[in-house]
């Protein structure tokens, strides 16, 4: 995936910084990590997922143009 060559510049350029300017490389990589996910079966509840589309139908959506531009 990656070569050497770059990865020694990389710990190259790691072995220059502070500590502190070495946690935020840390904890830069560590957001570039994909998430996993504990239980990919398992689905979070959503209340707003059931109102999505909802000003396409409704009183929601009666005269909605009207009542915010008055």
């Amino acid at each position: 995936m990656y070569s050497t060559n770059s990865n020694q510049q990389v710990l190259e350029a790691i072995g220059k910084l502070s500590e502190q300017q070495i946690q935020i490389v840390l904890q830069f990589i560590q957001s570039l990590q994909p998430k996993k996910i504990s239980n990919q079966n398992s689905t979070t509840f959503d209340p707003l997922a059931n109102f999505v589309g909802a000003i396409n139908h409704g009183n929601l959506a009666q005269q909605i143009d009207q009542d915010l531009y008055e």
